[in-house]
């Protein structure tokens, strides 16, 4: 029985919507889409809309204008209107790359992945030193290879994260200080047990920007699964200081501190994550593990109850809670949970229930 820290994923890169200059000429049209551009960056997107409708009445192939209406709708999650308006500036002007970003944005947000990809390896075609389309292709790929794992799919998975790692070396030869790239290609590394190559990335992009709590919390991770837990802790402090209560990281802090056997601490982080997220399930599935550790098994078996609550199929909390009523001698309700995580494919489950001679 392990507690498992928050695996690192995408990373909550800043949205890349690219807002396209003002102009310079005097007309009716040209200071509406001004004023538009102007309201934009100043976050008025409801004043930027009127102002980029009242330049597209005033010029209806105003190229400029659809983009960046189609941005400030992609803002108001007006997905519909949003990729309408970015078909249009496609139309217009079929060479700008910085449309079809926009509008594979605009797919991913609204759930169809594979038109997203098709539009960010378009953009990639047709500027590639575009650095953004291939940071958020690489993104999908990696996405997509984590979802196949576990799924008798690793091969195809190998293939999606080796295809991520290309997109992240393309944005990176591009702009070698892109921190997401740097950070993302770490994550993708760290999936493919790569653990110094993805320490070496997540180094560089905490010297690009030492401020993201993000990068050493995922740092950490690395660390942790190669078993260097002072260097883990060490970055989870860090990251805690730069922004206090978060649930992940005390989560993760909470597994460093149980790997390296200081279970008490870690209650104490699992326990602030939960304070700090109440549905946090694998903190109160990690602190029931810990309080095992310690001998509290009426108090891990109350975690793991917890933990099932919020997620009834979760098959670590079951198999978990299987071992505290064991020693809690509560026999038959620990071959019951034991029975249902085997049921969920955990073949740790069914090991236990056979091991405890568990009838049907």
């Amino acid at each position: 029985m392990t507690a498992a820290a928050q695996a690192p994923a995408k990373s909550a890169a800043p949205r890349d919507t690219v807002v396209q200059a003002k102009t310079l000429a005097g007309t009716v049209a040209d200071k509406a889409y001004n004023l538009g551009v102007s309201e934009y960056g100043n976050r008025n997107y409801s004043a930027a809309l009127a102002a980029f409708d009242k330049a597209i009445a005033g010029r209806k192939d105003f190229e400029k204008a659809f983009y960046n209406r189609a941005a400030t709708k992609f803002e108001l999650k007006d997905y519909p209107g949003a990729l309408a308006d970015y078909n249009e500036a496609i139309r217009l002007n079929p060479g700008a790359a910085g449309s079809y970003f926009g509008r594979g944005q605009v797919q991913e947000a609204a759930g169809d992945r594979t038109a997203a990809e098709a539009d960010y390896t378009k953009a990639t075609e047709v500027n590639p030193a575009f650095a953004q389309p291939w940071y958020y292709r690489g993104v999908l790929r990696f996405e997509q290879a984590v979802g196949l794992e576990g799924q008798d799919k690793d091969a195809e998975a190998q293939t999606r994260f080796q295809e991520a790692i290309s997109d992240f070396d393309q944005a990176l030869k591009v702009d070698p200080q892109y921190a997401y790239a740097l950070n993302d290609r770490g994550s993708t590394r760290l999936q493919l047990k790569q653990y110094d190559q993805a320490i070496a990335d997540y180094t560089h992009a905490i010297a690009v920007n030492d401020q993201n709590p993000l990068f050493l919390a995922n740092r950490a991770a690395a660390y942790h699964r190669k078993g260097d837990e002072k260097s883990a802790l060490d970055d989870l402090n860090r990251a805690e200081k730069l922004k206090s209560g978060s649930a992940q990281t005390l989560n993760s802090r909470g597994a460093v501190r149980y790997a390296a056997g200081d279970y008490k601490g870690a209650v104490t982080d699992f326990t602030a994550a939960i304070a700090a997220n109440p549905t946090y399930s694998l903190a109160l599935n990690n602190r029931g593990a810990a309080k095992i550790k310690l001998l509290d098994y009426a108090g891990a078996e109350a975690d793991f109850t917890a933990a099932l609550k919020l997620n009834s199929k979760y098959a670590e909390a079951l198999l978990n809670r299987g071992i505290a009523r064991e020693m809690l001698r509560k026999t038959a309700e620990a071959c019951a949970d034991w029975r249902q995580a085997g049921a969920l494919n955990m073949r740790a489950g069914t090991d236990y229930a056979n091991a405890a001679g568990c009838g049907e």
